[in-house]
C-alpha cells in the first residue's frame, strides 16, 4: 500500500499538470466544454428537445428556421416535410451519431490499444508476420471495410456501430503497434533492458507514458472516422433506419429537398462538421499539453 500512494500522487499530478497547460489553450478548452455538451446532448436529448422526434405539426410542413421571415420561434430550426421539428430531431439524433461514435471509440481504444501493446511488445517471427499482416490493412479505405461488412449484416444502426468497429480496429492497431515498436528502438529503453527490467516494467515505466500522445491523435482521428462512417452508411441505408433521427439518414431523407427546403439538408450537415472540428481541435489540444508537460 506505501509503495502505491506515491505511484498515485505522481499519476494524479501529472494529470493536474496535463489540464493547466491543457486550460492555457482556449480554443482547446472551448472544444472541450463543446464536447461535454455533445455528451450531455446524447445521454439527456429525449429530455431535451422540444418535442419528440417523430410527432408531426400537420399544417406545418416545411415551416423555414426563425430568423427567416415566414418561421416561428416555436419551430427554432424550422420543420421537414411531414412537419417535425428539425431541432428536435437534431437534439435527439446527437444519441445515434455523437452517442454511436463515441461507444464506436471506447471500444476501439480498449481493444485496439491492448492489441497493439501486446503486438508491439512482441518479438521474433510472429510481430513480423503481423505487422505486414497490419500493414495490408492500410491500404483498404476504413470506410469501403465498414461498407462491405455492413452489406453481409441486416441494416441497422447497431450493425453499423460494428461494422465500423471491425473496420477501424486493424488500423488503430496498427498504430499503437508502431509507436510501441519505435519507442522498443530508443536507447533508454535498450540501458533499462541491460539493467535487467522486465517487459512489465519497461511497459509501465516507459512505454506506455510515452505513446501517450500518438494514442491520443489516433484517438481523435478514429473518432472523427466513426462519426463520419456512422452518418455515412445511414446515408446509403446500410446504418440507422426510419424512424431514427441520426444525421446522415436525416440528410438521406430529406435530400430531395435540397432546393425547396435546403435547412432540413445543411444543418444535419452542419451538426456533423461541428462534432468532428470539436474532436479535431480537442485531440490536438490534449497533445500538446501532454508534449508541454513531458518537455
Amino acid at each position: 500500500m506505501q509503495d502505491k500512494e506515491p505511484e498515485e500522487f505522481r499519476e494524479r499530478e501529472a494529470l493536474l499538470n496535463i489540464w493547466r497547460y491543457f486550460r492555457t489553450d482556449r480554443l482547446a478548452l472551448f472544444s472541450f466544454y463543446l464536447f461535454i455538451l455533445f455528451i450531455l446532448t446524447a445521454l439527456f436529448g429525449t429530455w431535451l428537445a422540444p418535442y419528440p422526434s417523430d410527432m408531426q405539426f400537420v399544417g406545418k410542413e416545411l415551416l423555414p428556421p426563425s430568423w427567416n421571415d415566414q418561421g416561428t420561434v416555436t419551430y427554432f430550426l424550422g420543420t421537414d416535410d411531414i412537419g417535425r421539428d428539425v431541432l428536435s430531431r437534431l437534439i435527439i439524433g446527437a444519441k445515434y451519431t455523437f452517442g454511436g461514435a463515441t461507444l464506436v471509440i471506447i471500444a476501439t481504444a480498449i481493444v485496439g490499444g491492448a492489441l497493439g501493446v501486446l503486438a508491439g511488445m512482441s518479438e521474433g517471427l510472429k510481430s513480423r508476420i503481423l505487422g505486414h499482416f497490419l500493414d495490408a490493412f492500410l491500404s483498404v479505405p476504413i470506410l469501403l471495410i465498414a461498407i462491405i461488412i455492413a452489406t453481409l449484416m441486416e441494416a441497422s444502426l447497431l450493425n453499423a456501430m460494428l461494422a465500423i468497429l471491425l473496420a477501424l480496429l486493424p488500423h488503430f492497431v496498427h498504430e499503437v503497434y508502431q509507436a510501441v515498436r519505435k519507442e522498443l528502438t530508443k536507447e533508454y529503453v535498450l540501458t533499462l533492458r541491460l539493467d535487467g527490467a522486465s517487459n512489465l516494467t519497461l511497459l509501465r515505466e516507459a512505454i506506455l507514458p510515452n505513446i501517450a500522445v500518438p494514442y491520443v491523435k489516433e484517438i481523435a482521428r478514429a473518432f472523427t472516422i466513426a462519426v463520419f462512417d456512422i452518418s455515412a452508411l445511414s446515408f446509403i441505408s446500410l446504418g440507422a433506419q426510419r424512424p431514427q433521427p441520426e444525421w446522415g439518414a436525416m440528410i438521406r431523407d430529406s435530400l430531395d429537398l435540397i432546393y425547396l427546403a435546403p435547412w432540413t439538408v445543411i444543418l444535419p450537415g452542419i451538426a456533423i462538421i461541428i462534432v468532428i472540428l470539436t474532436v479535431i481541435i480537442l485531440g490536438n489540444g490534449l497533445c500538446k499539453a501532454i508534449q508541454k508537460y513531458e518537455d
